[in-house]
């Protein structure tokens, strides 16, 4: 398998003015990113819309993005499956298109899902074909430790997306799996604080737009410049997190690439739509401040 680390922008998908996949424009993302020198890229995850697309869609992205990457780095993709059968299907059908590893989501329900159903969930998973499996905790969907623990210890897991906004079960994580679990930091807005605290690489959505600084970001925390590394973060992450993910944050990562000459259009999957006039002045009055447009 492919080594996964580093930095892995998590990427938007370029569609046409009809609403279609844009695939000269997806390349072009594509190229931004390994430009800039990250370590791989992800499509079809939050920000890439891929729950939202249909399967051929879908199918047709990751066969694009498989084509285009050519082995520049390692391909990330997003399975966004809240069902067991639907994201062994998924993992499957991405491996035999040629993925390194899959993204895959924390289901949601009418309920929250046990402990053991969870870890069924992904060890289904995991066991469904021979790809890098990313579990991806989010913002208000846990995972609990002792499911990514128990996966860890049966050698089923080695990376995952941690963007569950809570300090002290990170901290517990990192102490219970050690070296064994490589975890990205996913919460695009608390991403120095969980490099901090046990994160090791970066998978988000604002690496997309801001790929060399948060490469730069990485390098100042691996060489322990704190000071430098939080002086940084005040000075080109802190306006974004604010501009970029109070409202409609999917669509202002696709405007500021548009705006950046790296997408065509801002154009969202339905039924999605895009920011209103104040967003844009104040995402063009942010990309001009930090000499991005």
């Amino acid at each position: 398998m492919k080594d996964i680390g580093g930095v892995i922008p998590l990427v938007p998908t370029s569609l046409n003015k009809k609403g279609g996949v844009d695939v000269e424009g997806l390349k072009k993302v594509i190229d931004y990113e390994f430009e800039n020198e990250c370590d791989g890229v992800g499509v079809l995850a939050g920000i890439g819309e891929g729950y939202l697309m249909s399967s051929s869609e879908w199918t047709k992205i990751v066969k694009v993005a498989v084509d285009h990457v050519n082995g520049r780095g390692a391909l990330v993709v997003g399975c966004a499956a809240m069902g067991t059968a639907a994201a062994v299907e998924m993992i499957k059908q991405s491996s035999n298109l040629g993925a390194d590893a899959i993204l895959s989501f924390n289901p949601m329900a009418f309920r929250r899902y046990t402990v053991e159903e969870t870890y069924v969930h992904f060890k289904a998973q995991a066991e469904a074909a021979d790809v890098t499996l990313i579990p991806y905790a989010r913002e208000d969907d846990p995972i609990a430790n002792e499911v990514i623990t128990r996966l860890v210890d049966e050698g089923l897991i080695k990376h995952m997306k941690y963007a569950y906004r809570n300090c002290g079960m990170l901290k517990q994580l990192t102490a219970s799996t050690g070296d064994k679990l490589f975890r990205f930091c996913g919460a695009d807005p608390w991403t120095l604080r969980f490099l901090l605290l046990g994160c090791r690489g970066i998978m988000t959505a604002t690496a997309a737009v801001f790929p060399t600084e948060n490469i730069k970001l990485l390098k100042l925390v691996q060489a322990d410049k704190i000071k430098e590394a939080r002086d940084y973060w005040y000075e080109k992450f802190l306006p974004w997190n604010d501009a970029g993910f109070y409202e409609n944050w999917q669509w202002a990562h696709k405007y500021a690439m548009m705006r950046m000459g790296i997408m065509k259009t801002d154009e969202m999957a339905a039924p999605q739509a895009k920011g209103a006039d104040y967003q844009k002045a104040e995402l063009d009055a942010l990309l001009k401040h930090l000499g991005k447009i």
